[in-house]
């Protein structure tokens, strides 16, 4: 893992062929690749967990998204927690082995998140997003005040783009997530390797 995070998320709307040929080519350029396929039952999920690792993933590069039987079946590195998850306290307690995500807000759910055990941090959405219509973005300010108020890493998501991404290294982000960003490319390959070269410019800086 380098000096600073790169975080992709699927978006449940790829099939699974796709999802598998793209990590593959993905897999270089990120720190993790995030399985978030809200509609998609465990068995779908660890089946596409077991299919990441055969594609060129090692388990440190695989995260689940909001299912922590999953993540614990499947070997995942990570599990990454919504609002709606488990506390991160509780899977602390009962799953020492996971690296722990949780989406926050505000500075006093990132503290809150601390506090419990969480490991790193997802906050945004940062600038505007289409999977955000109508709402408006918090803003560097906000993102560096939340990451002024932690010790765990704080991960930028929203609107990341690699033109963007030297603003929210230097506003206190320890990485970016990205979604759309990857997979509406039209060669998310590529478009991975913008954000690992912006990223690692930023660690050379």
């Amino acid at each position: 893992m380098g000096k600073f995070e790169f975080h992709v998320m699927t978006n449940g709307r790829k099939q699974p062929d796709e999802i598998i040929s793209a990590a593959s080519i993905l897999a270089p350029y990120v720190t993790c690749i995030h399985i978030r396929e809200k509609d998609k039952g465990a068995s779908e999920i660890f089946n596409l967990a077991e299919r990441l690792k055969r594609a060129g993933l090692g388990r440190e590069q695989i995260y689940i998204n909001d299912r922590v039987d999953v993540a614990v079946a499947s070997g995942a590195e990570g599990v990454h927690l919504k609002g709606s998850s488990l506390d991160p306290e509780i899977v602390h307690r009962y799953f020492s082995g996971l690296r722990i995500g949780q989406s926050v807000h505000s500075i006093d759910e990132a503290l809150y998140a601390e506090e419990k055990g969480a490991h790193y941090l997802f906050y945004g959405h940062v600038f505007k997003t289409g999977s955000k219509k109508g709402s408006e973005p918090r803003g560097l300010d906000q993102l560096r005040e939340v990451a002024e108020a932690v010790t765990v890493p704080v991960i930028a998501i929203g609107g990341v783009t690699p033109s963007n991404t030297s603003e929210l290294i230097k506003a206190g982000a320890k990485g970016i997530a990205v979604m759309s960003g990857i997979w509406s490319a039209a060669d998310p390959g590529l478009e991975a390797k913008g954000y690992a070269e912006a990223l690692k410019k930023e660690e050379m800086s």
